[in-house]
């Protein structure tokens, strides 16, 4: 059996999605419930590309009984990344029956493949293989549209809600470094950008028939897989480590702030002005870690009541708040600091810890950078 560049790829993606569920398995790794989603979120991925495999080694028509089943199992993959991601984001989450609803798309299109294609005769299932015009799909455009819309609605979502948990964290934290999820937001959005692709393809192969499109389609997914499996390998492992998610009261906090229908209440000017003199007086916004919560604590106020206040009273959400605060404080490190003294040590002992926040916060309240701004 011949082996194109794009089969290699194929082989090499497959073998290091099987690798890394291994190691997500393992005793140490497995405790983890994201790690466990993890380890089932590649392996059905893996899944999907044998099947391209297959299909583009025609080891499907030597073996039509193995057709389609890598399909079939990657059609759990959109849910499983779905709960991946909310095991990131909240710490407290668990699998529950309910959970089971996520892999209705699987049962459904596995009960067509069922009749369609499992149950017909042998000759029937070369026909049907030798007539398709996608590997994983059945010749009919319909089901193609389907599946492709069900994995591009999951994405969305998911996508959708890192980016509320984005919002939720700035609420809550002065310090978002490694708790934005940043990079599984890139990666699905990427990920969503291909199945896009591959929709418009699978729609236009019914029209426009040619042996270079399921070349191009071998090669989309050799590369494809490639690079999703290994940002996965980059990213992924480190993250329960550097932040293990919101805890049930910090969840409950943001609901609260986001619920829209609760009557909003007056401003305590009271309470700002308190906020506004801790802040000058004892500058806990040198600690880089400082949350909302631990502000709350310094004033004896619950967090709630905090956390809405500055939202309200000064139109800001917490990170912005302090952020603030800390510009102000390296501008006037900047002034008197001797030529010796460094911007990175400015910025640390102003209470940032990154440099790329740090410069685009203060460009943003100054119009410049810190270098231009320090050498006026």
């Amino acid at each position: 059996m011949y082996l194109t560049l794009a089969d290699i790829l194929l082989a090499t993606s497959i073998i290091q999605s099987l690798g890394l569920a291994a190691f997500l398995l393992l005793p140490g790794t497995f405790r983890l419930i994201s790690n466990r989603l993890l380890a089932a979120s590649v392996l059905t991925f893996a899944a999907g590309l044998g099947e391209i495999f297959l299909y583009s080694t025609g080891v499907a028509l030597r073996h039509p009984n193995l057709a389609y089943l890598g399909t079939l199992v990657g059609l759990l993959q959109a849910g499983l990344l779905y709960l991946y991601a909310q095991s990131l984001m909240y710490r407290d989450f668990r699998l529950v029956p309910e959970h089971a609803i996520h892999t209705l798309p699987f049962w459904v299109v596995s009960a067509i493949f069922l009749v369609e294609y499992y149950l017909q005769p042998g000759e029937v299932k070369l026909q049907i293989l030798m007539s398709r015009d996608h590997p994983g799909v059945l010749t009919s455009p319909l089901l193609a549209a389907a599946i492709h819309l069900v994995f591009l609605g999951y994405l969305w979502a998911t996508i959708r809600a890192l980016g509320r948990f984005g919002t939720t964290l700035r609420q809550l934290f002065s310090n978002l470094e490694n708790k934005q999820l940043a990079w599984l937001r890139t990666l699905l959005i990427g990920y969503a950008f291909v199945w896009t692709l591959s929709l418009l393809y699978c729609l236009s192969a019914h029209v426009f028939k040619s042996s270079a499109s399921a070349q191009w389609v071998s090669a989309t997914g050799a590369v494809t897989g490639f690079l999703f499996i290994n940002y996965l390998l980059i990213h992924a492992l480190r993250q329960p480590v550097v932040f293990s998610g919101l805890s049930a009261e910090e969840a409950r906090l943001t609901r609260s702030d986001d619920d829209r229908g609760a009557p909003q209440e007056d401003v305590d000017d009271a309470l700002l002005s308190r906020l506004a003199t801790h802040m000058s007086e004892a500058r806990p916004y040198l600690d880089a870690n400082l949350s909302v919560e631990q502000l709350a604590r310094q004033l004896g106020v619950p967090t709630r009541e905090l956390s809405e206040t500055i939202n309200r009273g000064l139109e800001k959400n917490f990170f912005e708040f302090v952020s603030d605060y800390r510009v102000a404080e390296a501008r006037r490190r900047l002034q008197a600091a001797e030529a010796s003294t460094t911007i990175l040590q400015v910025m640390y002992d102003s209470g940032f810890n990154s440099k790329s926040v740090f410069n685009t916060a203060f460009k943003k309240a100054t119009g410049m950078t810190p270098s231009a701004y320090r050498a006026r």
